[in-house]
Parts: C-alpha cells; sequence; structure tokens
C-alpha cells in the first residue's frame, strides 16, 4: 500500500502524464520529493516543542505552554455519543470542558493532545458497557477473562484493565474506541496520544502477540489521519519501521529511570519529536532529575521533563 507522501508525489506525475499545461514543479535538487510533502496535522521536530506540560489532575492551564497533553474525557463537553445501536452514551462535562477552544484563543496557539486510552478501559468511563464482557467486577488476575470478553487484566493502574488486542477480538471493539478519537476531532483537539497499546511483555490476561500490537497501533493512527488529527506513539517495545514511518512523535515514559532513552532514537533519526516523560524520585520509585537530564542528550532527546506520578500542574520540571 502507497504511502500518503508516495501518494502525494504520484499525483503530481499523474498530472503531468495525463496532459496538464506543464511539468510539475518539483523539488529543488537537494530537496527528497517525498520529505517534501507536508500534512495537514501537527508534525513537531526536535527542539520545537520543549515548553510542554501533560497533567492528569489538579489542573492549571493558565501557564504559556507549546504543548499540553490532556485527557480526553477531563476534556469533554456534555455530549451524547451515538453508536448506531439505538443505545448513545451521554458524557458528562469534564472538568476543563471548554478548554480546547480557549487555549486555542492564545497567542501563541498552543497544540492540544488528546490523550484517549485505545488499549485498556476504565470501568468507570463513559462508554465502558459498550465493550463486550463489560461487568461492574470483571475477573482480574489469575482468574481468566469470562468467556466472550474482551476485557482483560488491571494495568499497572488498579482503575483500568487491558483490552484484548488480538485481532477476531479487537474487532469487537475497535470502533468504540475509533468514536473516542473523533470524540477528539470534534473537540479540537490537534492530536492524539493513545494509551495502553503497549502490551508486549504485560500480563493482560490474553495472548496478545507482536503482529497484534503493531496492528493497534497502526490502527490509532490511521484513524487519527483519517481526520486530520497528529498521532503519538506512547512507549512502544516494538519501534518497527513501518510505526516510525506512521506516527508523526513519540512519548516515552521513564527512559531516564532506566537508562533506554536511546531505544527512541529512530524516531530522532527521522527528525520527528520525543516526548520523554520522568517521575520524580519517591518511595515507589523515580528518578532524580540531574541524572534524567543528563541521560537524554546522549539519545537527543530535547523535550525531557519530569513530573509527579499523579501528572498534576504541581509539579514540572524541564531539563535547562
Amino acid at each position: 500500500m502507497c504511502s500518503i507522501r508516495a501518494a502525494g508525489l504520484a499525483l503530481a506525475l499523474f498530472a503531468f502524464a495525463c496532459g496538464d499545461d506543464g511539468p510539475p514543479i518539483l523539488p529543488d535538487a537537494d530537496e527528497s520529493p517525498l520529505d517534501a510533502f507536508q500534512p495537514p496535522w501537527w508534525t513537531p521536530h526536535p527542539g520545537e516543542t520543549t515548553n510542554w506540560d501533560i497533567q492528569r489532575s489538579m489542573f492549571d492551564v493558565t501557564a504559556t505552554r507549546a504543548m499540553y497533553d490532556l485527557d480526553l474525557w477531563d476534556l469533554t463537553t456534555a455530549t451524547t455519543i451515538d453508536y448506531g445501536d439505538g443505545v448513545p452514551v451521554t458524557v458528562p462535562a469534564g472538568p476543563l470542558a471548554g478548554k480546547v477552544a480557549e487555549l486555542h484563543a492564545r497567542t501563541p496557539r498552543p497544540i492540544v493532545v488528546c490523550h484517549i486510552d485505545t488499549g485498556a478501559i476504565a470501568l468507570d468511563d463513559p462508554d465502558a458497557r459498550k465493550f463486550p464482557g463489560f461487568e461492574a467486577a470483571p475477573p482480574d488476575r489469575p482468574i481468566a477473562p469470562s468467556p466472550g470478553s474482551v476485557i482483560g487484566w488491571s494495568t499497572i493502574d488498579p482503575t483500568k484493565r487491558f483490552l484484548d488486542l488480538r485481532e477476531a477480538s479487537r474487532a469487537l471493539w475497535s470502533a468504540t474506541i475509533f468514536k473516542r478519537i473523533e470524540l477528539a476531532k470534534q473537540l479540537g483537539c490537534d492530536a492524539i496520544e493513545g494509551d495502553y497499546d503497549d502490551q508486549i511483555g504485560q500480563d493482560t490476561g490474553f495472548l496478545v502477540g507482536g503482529a497484534d500490537v503493531v496492528a493497534a497501533y497502526t490502527s490509532v493512527a490511521a484513524q487519527a489521519h483519517l481526520r486530520e488529527l497528529s498521532a503519538g506513539q506512547k512507549n512502544g517495545n516494538l519501534l518497527t519501521p513501518g510505526l516510525v514511518d506512521l506516527f508523526d512523535w513519540m512519548l516515552i515514559e521513564r527512559c531516564g529511570e532506566f537508562d533506554d532513552c536511546d531505544t527512541a532514537r529512530p524516531y530522532i533519526d527521522q527528525n520527528k519529536t520525543v516526548f520523554a516523560l520522568d517521575y520524580v524520585l519517591d518511595a515507589d520509585g523515580g528518578v532524580d532529575l540531574t541524572i534524567a537530564c543528563s541521560r537524554y542528550p546522549h539519545a537527543l532527546i530535547r523535550e525531557g521533563l519530569q513530573k509527579d506520578a499523579a501528572l498534576t500542574s504541581m509539579v514540572r520540571m524541564e531539563c535547562p
């Protein structure tokens, strides 16, 4: 399947071959024709967005930032989602309802990234009942998920449950996740950060393979781009060339702590931003800021940030 970039070049050559008035305007000799294509969504380059923040609680978005990463349900205004099954879902207004428009009205205009759980759900999500096998208290490890259920075991966050990423199961719930991406578009978000698709090595309750994870990542990026939204890869033990080509940027957690930031180099090598997020040192882990900040440059990461584990507005330490 040809890429969007390749398709753009092919269209220009097709126009020339079909008898337009003149030859197509080609890039300069030192500019790759494929690199000349600019998609209509946000494609950050390293060093452009060092002044960014990510928040999940105790919100304060008054500071001037180049980018805010905020959760979809927190940003949602009171709305109804129609699934075409006669049972719509009413979504209550989140604590940041209306903030996307408010942030976009600023000069300079910040980017708003919508964080979306695309490989897991919280059992109290507004749309949780749309996922096959939903129960108020589904089985957790070591008890196997109920037959026919796509809801697996708890993630590191005990309030959330992995979804079954295997191809046959994903077909049963992917349309519901795509509704979340559509909601992000309706809210005016510039980008999405899909979470919990990185299930390699995770104890999910299902036998998920590498091909399943790549397919899940791929569908998320494709659905975002279909709506002209930028797509970021969250973490990822599988940095395949295809995924790096497809996603526009990456968000990697705790690479300073575990000293593995260089795993994100494929994005840097394509001049795509890597947002590195580490957590302040406390009783549950984390890393000292000086250590994290010294490790980012070895991987050529310039967008390094350290936050508290709850991702509040109270803690934000940017590497100099």
